[in-house]
């Protein structure tokens, strides 16, 4: 018995310890100019005119003049990172099964735009779109734009891949200064922060009664830059308390104009929604030039 409570008192030490040690890589922290700013979810929203997680879509909120976005991805049969939000193919597009279980090639021929056409006959007239890959929207969407890439791992997937692929496109497109990733899943901080990103991860909170008890545990033990939290869970002495230790803090996804107000009041970062009005409410994220180096060095790998 004595043994047992020496060994938990030893491991909260450690956790504390690096805890207070660990310095989060917070928006403010890693984009040069950053402003709290409002975010689009998926794009253009997820049920607007515009077929989420496509390059339509960020090609019609940015033309409205959003500078941030959150999108989801997910990996293909040959490894190839696409966004999706999942978790099957039908969800959103007329394919069936898991893009787990699929080429590249087979989603590539699938409508993105199906779920709305589905929806009602006003909007038969939208055109087919494709499932991009994450490359593809990253060279579309402006330079100094910031990307939140949420990815997407559901709660059995153990495999390593993901996570290293998705930073590995991320760089090769030249976005690292402007990207941060997040994730409800364990693995994907875990491994995300394995691969020594330069760009800040994010931990996504859902609501519920364990929310808080999530978010302490996993912020101990994975050490993440930004704390992702649904409105719900989004108590103002919540946030000021994430704040004061120093993490950067995303609310999803919030639609109500006043509610963002009271959230950016409350010292949140970003507010991502679905409201496209909101571009009228809300200035857009001012950020660094495109091709100004991150402020900080890059992470050793460990």
């Amino acid at each position: 018995m004595i043994y047992s409570f020496v060994a938990v008192a030893i491991a909260i030490t450690v956790l504390a310890w690096r805890s207070l040690r660990h310095r989060p890589r917070n928006f403010g922290r890693y984009y040069a100019g950053f402003t709290p700013t409002v975010a689009t979810h998926r794009g253009f929203g997820k049920m607007a005119g515009v077929a989420e997680n496509t390059v339509a879509a960020f090609a019609a909120s940015e033309k409205l003049g959003f500078r941030a976005h959150e999108l989801d991805v997910r990996l293909t049969r040959d490894k190839k990172v696409i966004l999706l939000h999942g978790p099957t193919l039908a969800h959103t597009t007329n394919g069936t099964g898991r893009a787990e279980e699929r080429t590249y090639h087979e989603i590539a021929a699938l409508n993105a735009a199906h779920y709305l056409h589905e929806a009602g006959p006003q909007n038969k007239h939208l055109a087919h779109e494709k499932v991009p890959l994450l490359s593809e929207v990253l060279r579309k969407i402006q330079k100094t734009s910031i990307v939140n890439v949420e990815i997407k791992r559901d709660r059995f997937d153990f495999n390593s891949q993901l996570e290293p692929l998705v930073d590995q496109v991320v760089h090769e497109t030249g976005a690292g200064a402007r990207v941060c990733y997040s994730g409800f899943h364990f693995l994907t901080l875990w491994h995300m922060k394995n691969t020594g990103t330069n760009s800040p991860v994010g931990l996504l909170i859902e609501p519920g009664a364990f929310a808080r008890v999530k978010c302490w545990l996993y912020r101990h033990l994975l050490l993440p830059d930004n704390i992702h939290l649904h409105h719900t869970t989004a108590t103002s002495g919540f946030l000021k308390k994430l704040k004061r230790r120093g993490y950067g803090i995303a609310i999803w996804t919030v639609n109500d104009a006043t509610r963002a107000r009271e959230l950016f009041a409350d010292g949140a970062d970003m507010v991502i929604t679905d409201n496209m009005n909101f571009v009228k409410d809300f200035a857009p994220a001012r950020t660094a030039k495109p091709d100004k180096k991150p402020a900080l060095k890059k992470r050793s790998r460990r």
